[in-house]
């Protein structure tokens, strides 16, 4: 069974990669790993290794000198994933288990509904849910309702927001989003 695979080993959730060095964090802190031997030599590409927001199996819970060693990479729900740096067609993990992806772009001068588009292909490829978040809407003046038509059009389907850093309120339809248990991301 899964429990007795994993006897003796501790979840923990990666927060942080540097090279092979893995910042992870625990029910008891977080501790610096590096992936074991076997698991190094198991992997057949790029994504298999740990990325950020991978839970993972590590040999303790707690930094007591030297790193944890990361000996399995849980199952994931979502993945944002890039072609790898160089000449090969391998795929490289940039995060995961993202439960919301916030697509954030300014409505005044910055506005573009390419962008928009690519992010959202982004997005659904990796298993998130998009949430659209328009900001500086105090900068766009009598044009905000032409704009959100345009990016309702766009993004069937998909919450948009309204945001401005001018009222002390203006972060409050994220809120909802938000909560225990959730990972979100923003992008743009």
């Amino acid at each position: 069974t899964e429990s007795t695979c994993y006897s003796g080993l501790y979840v923990g959730r990666v927060v942080a990669q540097y090279k092979d060095q893995y910042k992870v964090v625990t029910e008891d802190g977080e501790l610096a790993a590096e992936i074991s031997g076997k698991l190094r030599f198991e992997a057949e590409n790029l994504s298999d290794f740990p990325a950020v927001g991978d839970f993972v199996m590590l040999d303790r819970n707690e930094d007591t000198g030297g790193n944890a060693i990361i000996h399995h990479v849980l199952a994931r729900k979502s993945a944002f994933i890039r072609k790898a740096a160089g000449t090969s067609n391998e795929q490289q993990v940039v995060a995961s288990n993202i439960d919301t992806v916030f697509i954030c772009m300014s409505v005044n001068s910055d506005f573009n509904l390419r962008r928009v588009e690519r992010y959202l292909g982004i997005a659904w490829d990796s298993g998130a849910v998009p949430v659209i978040v328009l900001t500086k809407a105090d900068l766009c003046g009598s044009d905000l309702p032409r704009k959100l038509l345009e990016i309702e059009k766009l993004a069937c389907g998909v919450d948009v927001l309204v945001t401005s850093s001018l009222s002390e309120d203006g972060y409050e339809p994220v809120r909802k989003y938000l909560g225990r248990g959730r990972t979100v991301a923003f992008i743009g």
